[in-house]
């Protein structure tokens, strides 16, 4: 019998556990996480966590669905503004959710699998396969809004730029989260500094 998801405690109890599991996966990552700690986390049993659930992976992909959906909405605010405007409000965009929302952008893309695995199931890299979700959606922005500041250069270049500024972009903000004892500058100015050049490279 499928999960029931029809009445509004039941919404309510999926969330408590989704909010559940995204803090234990955040802390110890996504393999150290089983449903019984989760059911543990909320207070409920495991029996009673999978009458909303019908397995771990189904929680793990609507986690990470989670914080993607936020990055998406953050890349993509400007939607309709020109394409410079449209360029640097996704790149402080991209920013301000990774610092604002630490525990949704390790989610999406800091979470960690032991190294006898080569090949896991991780919601947030299988995503990417998917034709409806927030994840691609959310490249699929920034390589449009790359397209529209570049429309000299041929469709494989501005792919190839657009994970470049992708790549350059998750590097600092996980470097930020990752480290935060490290002797940073002024935060401020090294965001503002890391966005001006984010930019550049698209013109270059």
């Amino acid at each position: 019998m499928p999960p029931e998801q029809r009445t509004p405690r039941r919404r309510n109890r999926r969330d408590e556990i989704l909010d559940a599991a995204g803090a234990l996966f955040a802390r110890h990552g996504v393999d150290a996480v089983s449903t019984r700690r989760i059911a543990q986390a909320v207070g409920i049993s495991q029996p009673s966590l999978y009458a909303h659930f019908a397995s771990l992976q189904q929680i793990q992909d609507e986690v990470a669905a989670e914080a993607f959906a936020r990055l998406e909405q953050a890349i993509s605010s400007a939607d309709g503004e020109s394409p410079e405007t449209q360029l640097a409000k996704a790149v402080r965009g991209y920013f301000e959710f990774g610092l604002s929302h630490p525990h949704a952008y390790r989610i999406a893309f800091m979470l960690e699998y032991p190294a006898d695995k080569p090949d896991p199931a991780d919601p947030s890299v299988s995503a990417f396969h998917q034709t409806d979700h927030p994840g691609p959606r959310a490249f699929g922005h920034l390589i449009r809004i790359v397209g529209l500041n570049r429309p000299d250069l041929s469709a494989e270049t501005v792919l190839m730029r657009s994970q470049s500024l992708w790549a350059s972009l998750h590097g600092l903000v996980s470097l930020l989260l990752a480290r935060p004892a490290f002797p940073w500058g002024n935060m401020q100015e090294l965001v503002d500094e890391h966005c001006r050049l984010a930019c550049k490279m698209v013109f270059e």
